[in-house]
């Protein structure tokens, strides 16, 4: 293949008009539906959820997965295909309201009732043909104004289960007023492993749920999305709520569709900027390979090579380059995900030659003695090492068997062996 030193450079000119260029690929943003790739199987699953939803049988729904893996955007596809603003993959067309609220790490029980109840009385005000018919039931709606801190005619604050009931009623007679006009309502929740314990997200899903199945409300669903560990937060707060949902857990993308997602945005860059383009075979090749299948990875390693490139033809050159350079697609990354666990924790370069050695292993579990023999350690060096990464957090130690560990997750390691593979 010929190599970027091959071909003429373009002059100052044309580097300053390339420079202009529309840049299609979003690092650390939702990806938008047209150039959203993959995920046939779990769109399927999504809409069964819809289908047995507006028939009076609501499915609920977690989604699991890593960061980067594309949780938020795969709820932002879902959201369009409920609303009706896109065709399901059978190409059918629904009509639900979609209430979706983002959890913070100072979210509680109380905050997650009224965010829910202010983002439902707020999507039926911007639905013109369902604030019509709700009219009559205005009133319950009202009472979530401003995240439902001031109810009408209420001088105390409402109990947690007050408000939780509260809730149901008003979704349950909104449903009721709307039902010729919306197939029902999807309730989703974002970010759902960052709050503590405490917030009571577990019990909050279990009970909201079997309120509104109490009342005959029979097309509300519920979907919640956050990382892998979102499993164990649902239980600390009652140990019955993961059996709510239907598991859906993302792995990362194929080398097929991480190649659709790169074409995906040169076409859309070719449409904006009135020229096309062009990326090689071993460019597209190389991209996947970085990534490992992780949409925002994807995203980040495209973009910065496609910032990079000067003559429209993207290259493995235009890769590299766009992922090793100075604030580049590996330091982005590192500073988007990992700034605190490859560096910020770690002083010592013997530290990170563990992590390197164990990155081979991807997140898969990993005796001593394996990374003994991969790396040049004193056996003090590598215990304290160890212990060290453990205390921690950077690394897991395997319960009931001394001596293994892993990474705590693949992302981790597929960055590890990427940044570390041009010498860093």
């Amino acid at each position: 293949m010929a190599g970027k030193h091959n071909r003429s450079r373009p002059s100052s000119v044309e580097q300053n008009m390339a420079s202009l260029k529309f840049n299609p690929f979003r690092p650390g943003s939702l990806v938008s539906p047209g150039m959203f790739a993959g995920r046939h199987k779990e769109l399927e699953v999504l809409e069964r959820v819809l289908f047995q939803t507006k028939n009076g049988n609501p499915l609920h729904f977690l989604i699991r997965g890593e960061r980067g893996i594309g949780k938020s955007s795969l709820l932002l596809v879902f959201k369009y295909i409920a609303q009706g603003e896109m065709l399901s993959l059978q190409n059918n067309k629904y009509n639900f309201l979609v209430v979706n609220i983002e959890l913070e790490p100072n979210s509680t029980y109380r905050e997650i009732i009224k965010r829910v109840g202010a983002e439902f009385q707020r999507e039926i005000s911007n639905h013109a043909r369902a604030k019509e018919l709700a009219k009559k039931v205005w009133d319950f709606l009202k009472k979530w104004e401003i995240m439902g801190v001031k109810y009408a005619g209420e001088t105390r604050d409402l109990e947690p289960h007050e408000l939780l009931d509260d809730l149901a009623s008003t979704i349950d007679v909104t449903l009721k007023a709307t039902k010729s006009v919306l197939d029902g309502v999807v309730i989703t929740i974002d970010e759902a492993d960052k709050p503590p314990s405490t917030a009571n997200l577990g019990e909050f899903c279990k009970l909201l749920t079997e309120r509104l199945m109490k009342k005959g409300c029979d097309k509300v669903v519920l979907g919640v999305s956050g990382l892998p560990q979102t499993v164990d937060r649902l239980k600390e707060s009652h140990e019955s709520a993961p059996r709510v949902f239907e598991d859906i857990y993302l792995h990362p993308l194929t080398a097929e569709d991480r190649v659709d997602v790169v074409r995906k945005g040169l076409n859309e860059a070719k449409s904006v900027n009135g020229f096309e383009t062009k990326i090689t075979p071993e460019a597209e090749s190389l991209i996947s390979e970085f990534s490992e299948g992780y949409p925002n990875f994807i995203q980040q390693f495209a973009y910065c090579a496609f910032d990079f490139d000067q003559d429209n033809v993207i290259d493995e050159e235009d890769v590299r380059s766009g992922a090793f350079m100075k604030h580049g697609a590996f330091y982005q990354l590192g500073v988007k995900y990992f700034q605190g666990q490859y560096f910020d924790q770690i002083g010592s370069d013997e530290y990170r030659k563990v992590l390197r050695a164990m990155a081979e292993h991807l997140d898969g579990w990993v005796t001593k003695s394996q990374i003994r023999q991969a790396v040049d350690l004193k056996a003090t060096t590598l215990n304290n090492a160890i212990l060290a990464l453990k205390d921690r957090n950077i690394i897991v130690a395997k319960p009931g068997k001394k001596g293994e560990y892993r990474l705590p997750n693949r992302s981790f390691a597929v960055w590890i062996k990427a940044y570390t593979s041009n010498g860093h």
